[in-house]
């Protein structure tokens, strides 16, 4: 196949994929989290703060907010009541309900979403194609554009999908830039790393700990990475300045005092109780001395999501719930919200592994690496709530379940007919599970949750989103009219 049919091939599956996103925006009511993006996002753009909701870092909001404030809206007139409390579901209520636009504006919000996921399609491509070849790189766009979850946060004014996104791009490009260290890859690197950060805090934990993952088959002999972190140290340390600016773009370089930017007073010292005993006190002296900081904000969302996961918020999995969670909360829930031939491809695709292991070929394995670090690193997060936070490791498995597309279709012998039949049965079997839960994305599990999937998990948005308010409205309507 040429390039220019591949590329038709993957434009008219992005394609596919976009403007089924598109039409779930009238059957989708508002999910919870969107007015707080809204209002974080109109904050951010009309009065250049960002004290709603600083926890997620901007760049999700930025997307967010440019298509309604290009259609007109800004923040709105509050009463003296509101104003003295502001909250941001209030405030992005407003924003939605007033003036008469809620569905117009709402779709506006979503709309942000659609230029990522054309980017994350495109990127997997590319990765699929610089590791795999034509083939599993077309597949794994496939694969990626029809798994469930990623259609039901392409639809949603969410941060999660800018996030998974992001955290792609940034690894993509680690890789390009361990194979071929250069200005042009630490420049392209400084700014993914950047726009991952912006995106949402997971980033300040997966990346690191990806990237360290990627060096150990160095140790262990199968590649030879390490020397060449060694040697181009000084372009790595470049790379993450560029992301340090690129992530104080984000907040306008803003500068500012600590108990001014942090909400702090020496009367009201936070107790810093969630904190190591000496970060507690070094907390408690910076209060104090109220030095000059910048992005304050995003110091703020960081003390508040790492307080958040202290305090162990109950949990709930397969009809249990439990304070802190389980240590396999994800693993699970990707196993339940991804359909069964993406597994079994998945499956398929670490046949591979030894022949890769063998010829040295480290970068064709990172895609699997990177995912196996994340699920680790998650491990002991208290904080279970969503697959969504999670979302990344859809198009890394997309990329080796589009590899273990290639090796069953590459099959010799006398198992080639029945290796290459096997794998058009479980295309068509992603293809009909996909467009059968069409009319419910984000509540979508795979067989083996059986029939009822609230037995295994409900809240983040993995089953209820408040997405069907719509749904309910229709039914009740159509209930009077029979009356």
């Amino acid at each position: 196949m040429s390039t220019r049919h591949q590329l038709l091939v993957v434009g008219l599956l992005i394609g596919v994929a976009v403007v089924r996103v598109i039409s779930t925006y009238n059957s989708t009511s508002q999910a919870f989290d969107e007015p707080c993006h809204v209002a974080a996002a109109i904050e951010l753009l009309d009065r250049h703060t960002y004290t709603l909701d600083p926890v997620h870092p901007p760049l999700s909001r930025i997307a967010i907010g440019v298509p309604l404030y290009l259609a007109g809206e800004r923040y709105p007139d509050l009463t003296a009541d509101e104003a003295a409390h502001p909250n941001y579901n209030m405030v992005g209520n407003h924003i939605l309900y007033d003036h008469g636009h809620y569905t117009r504006n709402l779709a506006l919000a979503r709309s942000a979403m659609l230029p990522f996921l054309v980017f994350a399609s495109v990127l997997v491509f590319l990765w699929a194609r610089r590791e795999f070849g034509n083939l599993a790189a077309i597949l794994s766009v496939l694969l990626f554009t029809t798994t469930p979850i990623v259609l039901a946060f392409s639809s949603l004014a969410y941060s999660d999908l800018v996030t998974a996104t992001t955290q792609l791009f940034a690894l993509f490009a680690f890789t390009i830039w361990l194979k071929t260290p250069s200005v042009r890859s630490t420049v392209i690197l400084g700014i993914a790393i950047g726009l991952a950060l912006m995106s949402k805090l997971t980033s300040f934990l997966f990346l690191p700990v990806a990237g360290l993952a990627i060096l150990i088959p160095g140790f262990l002999g199968w590649a030879s990475t390490a020397p060449t972190l060694k040697r181009h140290f000084r372009q790595f340390l470049a790379s993450l300045v560029i992301a340090v600016l690129t992530l104080w773009s984000g907040y306008g370089f803003a500068v500012g005092h600590v108990r001014e930017e942090m909400n702090f007073s020496p009367e009201a010292m936070p107790s810093f109780q969630h904190f190591p005993n000496p970060v507690a006190k070094l907390g408690k002296a910076i209060v104090l001395k109220d030095p000059i900081i910048p992005g304050g904000e995003l110091l703020r969302g960081l003390a508040t999501g790492w307080a958040l996961n202290q305090t162990s918020p109950q949990g709930y999995l397969f009809g249990d719930i439990r304070p802190g969670g389980w240590w396999y909360f994800f693993l699970a829930g990707v196993m339940f919200k991804t359909p069964l031939p993406f597994l079994i491809l998945c499956g398929l695709g670490m046949l591979s592994v030894g022949a890769h292991i063998r010829a040295r070929r480290l970068y064709s394995l990172t895609p699997a690496i990177f995912a196996i670090a994340i699920f680790i690193v998650t491990m002991p997060v208290k904080y279970n709530a969503g697959v969504r936070h999670v979302l990344v490791v859809f198009p890394l498995l997309a990329l080796f379940a589009g590899q273990g597309c290639a090796y069953f279709w590459r099959s010799e012998g006398k198992v080639r007919a029945w290796s290459r039949s096997g794998l058009v049965i479980l295309l068509l079997w992603q293809g009909i599970e996909s467009f059968r839960a069409q009319g419910d994305l984000i509540s979508y599990f795979n067989e083996l949750a059986g029939h009822d999937p609230s037995r295994i998990m409900v809240t983040g948005c993995d089953l209820d989103c408040g997405q069907d308010v719509f749904r309910l409205l229709r039914s009740s309507q159509l209930e009077r009219f029979h009356m």
